[in-house]
């Protein structure tokens, strides 16, 4: 059953990693793109080498018993932390995604050096044994070992699912993005089951010297089942474009407004043009990203506005006043300056018939030219 139960996470992650090194080979400097493909290949290895007829010839050939489940729990640590990156990459501007990730490789490799320099000193390596947990978890410096191991990818996978559902919570106008975060969010707390009941099986050796080892087999298959939905979910947004021919319709009627905002104010770019047209090659991130852009374009132009217009053609030709008056330098009167819209429940369409409505103005063009 244990070489059944990995081995189907296995192939369910190596089929991920195939799907998204497709995916990479043609947008091969995108950073999200290489980052998700790589989450991926550590998942895939980390449940590859958990199958019995894999884990111990590997064994063998190092020559040190055991020393593989320790490439089995690092690439998991490893995954959680690409992931973590992964979703910076897709959210924030480019150079603070590069700094949290920056972040998150120093606490994994953090994290795998102490489980590293641990595991070797760890007297376990006199044979070799598949019911790794149920054998070792009681030795003193394997006990740490494993602490350091569940509370590192506790801690991480608690922030997946926390900061995926807060970010699907700001694309409701994405279903295919929405949905993928969500299940995402869903994948990292079932797999956050196996941290639990790993977790449950130490505190109890530890505190009262009882062992449940079933407690240790129950983690299987939340382990399985949680990166079976991790992958469903975090591949999802690039199913999209198949059904998501309004969507593209959207994302480029929003050109004409998002490109003189950009113009105007060129920090709003999530990404470089280096970066690639998105880190997730679907157009349901393509569309959220032009729209996030256009927000904070708006939300910088406050001084210069005035008023509070009801209709989108007012609303256009409000943002295309607050360019001419940012060019010219002349921001709104002080008693007019806080223009806060008011949230809506269809934002795209919203945003849509402002952005046609602001090619339509003549200005606009003539803007362009300025």
């Amino acid at each position: 059953m244990h070489d059944l139960i990995y081995g189907i996470g296995a192939l369910a992650g190596w089929i991920a990693f195939a799907y998204k090194l497709s995916h990479l080979r043609q947008d091969w400097h995108n950073p999200g793109l290489r980052t998700i493909t790589a989450a991926f290949g550590f998942s895939a290895l980390a449940f590859t080498l958990n199958v019995g007829i894999i884990y111990q010839p590997i064994d063998a050939a190092l020559g040190v018993p055991n020393l593989t489940k320790l490439f089995i729990h690092s690439s998991m640590v490893i995954f959680s932390m690409l992931i973590l990156q992964m979703l910076g990459y897709w959210r924030y501007p480019v150079l603070r995604a590069r700094r949290r990730a920056r972040v998150y490789l120093v606490l994994g490799l953090i994290v795998v050096g102490a489980m590293s320099a641990l595991i070797l000193v760890a007297p376990i390596h006199d044979r070799y044994t598949i019911h790794f947990w149920k054998t070792h978890a009681g030795q003193t410096t394997m006990l740490w070992y494993l602490t350091i191991f569940l509370t590192s990818l506790s801690v991480a996978l608690i922030a997946i699912a926390y900061r995926a559902w807060r970010f699907a919570a700001l694309t409701r106008q994405l279903p295919w993005l929405r949905r993928g975060l969500r299940l995402t969010a869903l994948g990292a707390v079932l797999s956050f089951g196996y941290c639990a009941c790993r977790g449950g099986f130490l505190v109890l050796l530890l505190a009262a010297d009882i062992r449940i080892d079933p407690l240790v087999d129950v983690a299987m298959p939340f382990a399985t089942a949680g990166q079976i939905v991790f992958f469903t979910g975090l591949t999802m947004p690039s199913w999209g474009p198949r059904t998501g021919l309004d969507q593209l319709a959207a994302y480029r009627a929003l050109e004409p407004l998002w490109s003189a905002l950009h113009r105007a104010f060129p920090q709003i770019a999530l990404h470089s043009s280096a970066d690639g047209e998105s880190t997730l090659g679907g157009v349901d991130y393509r569309l959220y990203r032009r729209m996030v852009e256009i927000w904070d374009g708006q939300l910088a132009l406050r001084p210069y506005r005035s008023g509070a217009p009801s209709s989108a053609q007012e609303e256009a030709e409000a943002i295309l006043d607050a360019l001419h008056r940012r060019r010219d330098g002349h921001p709104a009167p002080a008693a007019a300056v806080d223009h806060r819209p008011a949230p809506r429940d269809h934002e795209l369409e919203w945003l849509v018939d402002v952005s046609r409505s602001f090619a339509d103005l003549t200005p606009a063009r003539e803007l362009d030219r300025a």
